[in-house]
Parts: C-alpha cells; sequence; structure tokens
C-alpha cells in the first residue's frame, strides 16, 4: 500500500501528543498533556499515513543535543514511536519498522538515538551505543558515616533546579551517552511530583564547596504479612569519593525501615566496591542505539583522550543515507577528531551504517566488531588506535531514552 511520511500539522498537535501517550502507556489528563505539549514542538512530530491520508503511524524526533567523550554532540533523538489504531499485537513495533530512514530526517544532526529495541529498526543504520541499568541494594549494605567535612542540605522542591544543573553539568566530562538536560527535563521528568508527593532533593558539600546531588523517592508498603519501603533514587551525582560515600550514606539512612535502594548506573557498577556485602544486582537493563546521519559533524563534535592518536579509512555502505556512504579517513590527535571524504583505497577497512554506528560510540569492543564480521579489514593497528580513541567508561545513560 502507498503511504506517505510527512511532517506534522498545526491541527494535529494536541491530538498526536495523546496518541503517543496513550502508546507507551502515560497519562492522558488534560494537566499532563498540557504539560507534554509544552515541550514536544510541533517540528519534533512526524506522521505515517495510509492511502486514503489517515494516521497509522507517529514518530516523535527530539533534538537534543548527547554527551559523547565529555562533548556534547547534536542529535536528534527517536523517543517516541506508536501507532494510531486500535490496539493489536506488534501494531506499534510495525509501524515504527516504517519510520526510521524515511522521509525529512535531520541530516545535519550528527547522529540519531533510540532506546534499544531492535525489532523496529533492521537495515536503518542504527546500533547498540551504551546502556540504562537500573540496580538495587539493602540500605542496610550500604556504607554508614559521614565521611569528614561532608554535610547534605535539603532542597525545597519549589526551589530552582539550577544548583542540581551545576553539579551534574561537573559530572560530564568523561561521560559518553548522557543526554543534555534542561530546565524543562529537571522540573518536568527529576523533580516532579510522583504519587505520595514530590521526592526529596539533596545538595551535598565537602570540605572543598559543593560536590555532589541527590533526588530521592521514598515508598513505604505494608501488609499482613510484612512492612518494607523502596528508597528510588531518581537522580544522583557526585565528583569525589567523599560524595559518592556521602550519597551512600544519605541512603543509608534507611536502613531502619529494611529499605531496598534503586539508583541508575554504569554497566560495570563501581559503586559495588564501596558495599558493606556483595549485595549489589542488577534489576534491569536497555541498550539504547545510534544512527550516523552527519560524519564530519559527529566525529569533530565529540570528544576523544588526549593521548589518542592516529586514523583509520573506512568504506561505508549506507542504501538508507546515501550521504553517509563512501570512503571515510578519520583521525584524532590531541583530544580532537575530524572525519573527511576521500577516494575509495584497496584494502581499506569497510562497514555499513550499523558498523559506522558502533564505531563512533565505542560500546562494543572493535576487536569484537572485527571478530563478528560487522567491520572487516581492521588490522591490529586500526583495532589498536580505535580502542585508544573509546578509552574510559563505557557509555551509559542515567535517563531512559
Amino acid at each position: 500500500m502507498p503511504r506517505r511520511y510527512r511532517a506534522a500539522r498545526p491541527e494535529e498537535h494536541r491530538v498526536l501528543v495523546v496518541q503517543d501517550a496513550q502508546a507507551f502507556g502515560d497519562s492522558t489528563v488534560r494537566a499532563d498533556i498540557d504539560r507534554s505539549l509544552a515541550r514536544t514542538p510541533l517540528e519534533e512530530l512526524r506522521v505515517l499515513t495510509d492511502e486514503d491520508g489517515a494516521r497509522v503511524g507517529l514518530l516523535l524526533a527530539r533534538t537534543q543535543r548527547v554527551f559523547w567523550g565529555g562533548r556534547p554532540v547534536p542529535a536528534g533523538q527517536v523517543s517516541g514511536l506508536g501507532r494510531g489504531r486500535a490496539p493489536r499485537p506488534g501494531r506499534r513495533r510495525r509501524a515504527a519498522a516504517r519510520l526510521p530512514g524515511r522521509g525529512p530526517q535531520p541530516r545535519r544532526r550528527g547522529l540519531h538515538a533510540v532506546p534499544g529495541h531492535r525489532a523496529p529498526v533492521p537495515g536503518a543504520g542504527f546500533e547498540y551505543a551504551g546502556t540504562w541499568t537500573l540496580y538495587e541494594a539493602g540500605a542496610r549494605h550500604l556504607p554508614m558515616g559521614w565521611p569528614e567535612g561532608y554535610r547534605a542540605v535539603p532542597l525545597p522542591p519549589s526551589e530552582d533546579p539550577a544548583p542540581l544543573m551545576e553539579r551534574f553539568a561537573r559530572t560530564l566530562p568523561d561521560r559518553s551517552g548522557q543526554i543534555e538536560r534542561d530546565t524543562a527535563i529537571w522540573r518536568d521528568f527529576i523533580l516532579r511530583e510522583r504519587e505520595g508527593g514530590p521526592p526529596q532533593a539533596f545538595l551535598v558539600d565537602g570540605p572543598d564547596g559543593p560536590d555532589g546531588w541527590a533526588v530521592l523517592k521514598v515508598d513505604e508498603h505494608a501488609s499482613a504479612r510484612e512492612a518494607a519501603a523502596t528508597v528510588d533514587v531518581i537522580d544522583w551525582g557526585a565528583v569525589s569519593a567523599g560524595g559518592w560515600r556521602s550519597l551512600l550514606t544519605l541512603a543509608a539512612g534507611f536502613a531502619s525501615l529494611d529499605a531496598r535502594v534503586l539508583w541508575k548506573g554504569p554497566e560495570v557498577e563501581p559503586l559495588a566496591l564501596l558495599l558493606r556485602e556483595q549485595d549489589l544486582r542488577q534489576v534491569r537493563q536497555f541498550r539504547f542505539m545510534v544512527r550516523v546521519l552527519d560524519v564530519p559533524g559527529a566525529f569533530s563534535a565529540r570528544g576523544y583522550p588526549d593521548g589518542a592518536r592516529g586514523q583509520l579509512t573506512l568504506e561505508v555502505a549506507d542504501d538508507a543515507c546515501p550521504w553517509v556512504a563512501g570512503t571515510w579517513t578519520v583521525e584524532v590527535d590531541g583530544g580532537e577528531g575530524k572525519a573527511a571524504r576521500v577516494a575509495s583505497q584497496p584494502g581499506a577497512a569497510s562497514t555499513d551504517a550499523s558498523g559506522l554506528a558502533a564505531l563512533f560510540a565505542g560500546y562494543v569492543d572493535p576487536g569484537h566488531l572485527a571478530e563478528l564480521g560487522i567491520v572487516t579489514g581492521l588490522s591490529a593497528e586500526d583495532v589498536a588506535f580505535l580502542r585508544a580513541v573509546h578509552t574510559g567508561p563505557t557509555p551509559w545513560s542515567a535517563d531512559f531514552y
């Protein structure tokens, strides 16, 4: 059947925001839809119609930068994929599969990111790029006793999130995969009131000044058989060892409730080293994906380790985005990188758009990409160069997107 992929029209704005909420089981009450409308510009919405012009699919492509190597890279997040007719198993997924790579895509936004369901995007050039991981540990197993010179100060719910934003920004120099947060994200997603009231926000200060922060939501539930409590760490972070120990001590204060503490962290969680018992467990994990759309823009915008030096010549096949296809030389030196189109070279490594995304992100070791045939023709020197480029923490996000 002939179908058309187009930008959304002004008269569809509210209807599409409601459709997006319905597809993901979110609230559709007027106040929540009004809030979503305020942070969902019309130009971020794309529509798929059938031969009669009826809407059958919706794509929400947000324009938020994503940190790679500690630097913000222009990006469009495919953060919502849905279908507007009566629900049926697989309907949302089939609609999603038709949307990426068609119609008016943001060609100059560096890369695209999407949560990690592989089925909606076969052949669209996306690949795994990092993780969103939820951990759990008993409060009684967290370190107790505040580090000398550290304290936590409550932040009233009505306060401006600027102090939290400033501390968050200090944790980003080594991060890859984390979206850039604006004031609306802090207010609408992190500090918003939930069932039972607003979360508790704290600022952690140390001997050298501002250090960490924590936003917690405590839930107590009782039955005839037991009473239990959960401490949901909506967000936290610190820039020093004392700051992180302070955050764990803050959560340990709920040990008298026999509370379980849940938080988001990297795929290998270093906080496990600070727990008093081997109690940390992974509750849930998603892998998000990227797709490179602007090769020179993406590779020049991201950050690199100062000691990484070298170059890689790569031939890329990309049927969906022909402007990405061709032979590219990626050079890195002194923390800066660039990519330039060059003439085809015999013996150059080769891959497709998915492999290019994997090489950009660094989530999968380049040696594994070579072993699995995702990237062919990599020499030992190429693998060593790519490993040097991605030295540092594995890409991860504290935000689900």
